[in-house]
């Protein structure tokens, strides 16, 4: 730890860091290419290591400062404030990068803040110290670092090196204590509500796992719901890893597509506002449904196979009837179901349930929805309860009808549902369903 000090001097030494700017814009930036010496261009096994490809081979390279310098800059003309750089291990590519900003500075030109993201705070340290000051991006006045998942996530490691140099830490939740946490992920999954939110085009790696980019709908959902969750900082997963086919740097197969995308979405962020919600089938539909009697039966409302909530679809009679299926270990039945994004997502008003569904049997039935708060006594704005439906086992069909205030629809239950209808004992058989805004 010797080396330590003459680090904590230099950045003492240097000029005071800007202050702090919320609503930040950040991207992943990754520098693991070579086209000329073949570095990280093909897999180990042969062939096209790359998913998605540069829009040009000249100087494509993490040894090139042209190649940098035009990154950041085409960053800072994309709105995104910060470049995570995930080298911060490599000194060749670090070299480039301080180039590259001290070049574009002397040009007059405009590029994006950079931060390391590393699993080593240690050497996190070293890094800060040989970036000059005026390039690093801070928060709250302080430079800011950022450590990814990983198995070396050492919280004691971190919590001591701060002491020493007191950076803005943003981390995974394996580091313990942070200024601000973040869940890695973004491009795949989609946004998870926190003060540190990532989100993404898509992900394809070359294996089964992808997130198709569906013509850019995956990433105007995820803006979308970014700025319904109001986070401090956006962080877009990626720039440039081409590997992981989740650029939204200029490309040969997605040109400047993204690069528009995303500073429409920065700059409306920044300010404070929100998008409309994406248009797709039920933009304009007066309701959705799920009724049996139609083939398909889903009109923007379809039941979703998940943790603890299982289906099947039955004829009985030559009618065909939805029911739930039990599911080993819980005794209680459950039917999910899925708002179709384009009629309902992320939102904050009254919707109306109604039901049809065999009356049978004592008990009652619950209808917990997704909401933007929990209600009056409860805790869990993902599971509010509407007013009970209670059986009086007529053995006939019912109409059960629930008022769900302050419905938010924003695909927080399992397996992407937002809302269940729920009996304890017994089980439940609908012949349609359907919702309505009030």
């Amino acid at each position: 730890m010797r080396f330590l000090l003459p680090v904590l001097l230099l950045l003492l030494a240097q000029e005071p860091p800007p202050r702090r700017i919320d609503r930040v814009v950040a991207a992943f930036y990754a520098a693991r290419w070579d086209a000329e010496k073949g570095e990280g261009m093909t897999k180990a096994g042969g062939g096209d290591a790359l998913q998605d490809h540069p829009d040009s081979f000249k100087d494509f390279s993490y040894r090139s400062h042209w190649w940098h310098r035009k990154n950041l800059e085409e960053m800072a003309a994309a709105g995104i404030d910060v470049a995570l750089c995930e080298f911060a291990a490599n000194p060749a590519a670090v070299d480039a990068l301080v180039q590259a900003l001290e070049s574009a500075e002397k040009d007059k030109k405009k590029t994006a803040k950079v931060a390391p993201v590393i699993d080593d705070p240690t050497r996190a340290l070293a890094l800060l110290g040989r970036i000059p000051n005026r390039f690093l991006a801070t928060a709250d006045g302080r430079p800011m670092v950022w450590f990814p998942a990983s198995k070396r996530a050492a919280p004691a490691t971190l919590e001591a090196t701060r002491l020493i140099v007191p950076f803005f830490a943003i981390a995974a939740p394996a580091w313990g204590k942070a200024d601000l946490l973040y869940s890695p992920g973004g491009d795949y999954d989609g946004p998870r509500e926190m003060e540190v939110i990532t989100l993404g085009p898509g992900y394809r790696d070359g294996t089964a796992r992808i997130r198709d980019r569906a013509d850019g709908a995956w990433y105007d959902r995820s803006w979308y719901l970014a700025m319904k969750m109001k986070p401090r900082i956006v962080a877009i997963e990626s720039w440039n890893r081409f590997d992981e086919g989740s650029t939204v740097c200029p490309t040969d197969e997605h040109k400047k597509t993204y690069i528009e995308r995303t500073k429409k979405y920065a700059a409306l962020f920044k300010k404070g506002e929100e998008m409309d919600r994406p248009k797709g089938r039920y933009s304009s539909s007066a309701g959705a449904s799920y009724h049996l009697k139609f083939n398909p039966p889903s009109e923007g409302l379809a039941p979703v196979a998940a943790p603890g909530a299982a289906f099947e679809t039955v004829t009985l009679a030559d009618e065909k009837i939805l029911m739930s299926k039990p599911v080993e270990g819980v005794a209680r039945r459950v039917l999910a179901f899925a708002v179709d994004d384009s009629y309902a997502l992320y939102e904050r008003r009254e919707y109306e349930v109604q039901v049809q569904i065999l009356d049978t049997g004592p008990g009652s039935l619950v209808l917990e929805y997704d909401a933007a708060s929990p209600g009056k006594g409860g805790t869990d704005r993902t599971r509010r309860a509407a007013e009970p439906f209670y059986f009086t086992n007529s053995g006939g069909w019912a109409t059960a009808t629930f008022r769900l205030p302050e419905a938010a629809f924003a695909n927080r239950q399992e397996g992407g549902s937002d809302f269940r209808l729920v009996r304890e004992k017994g089980g439940i058989s609908i012949r349609w369903i359907q919702l309505r805004a009030k």
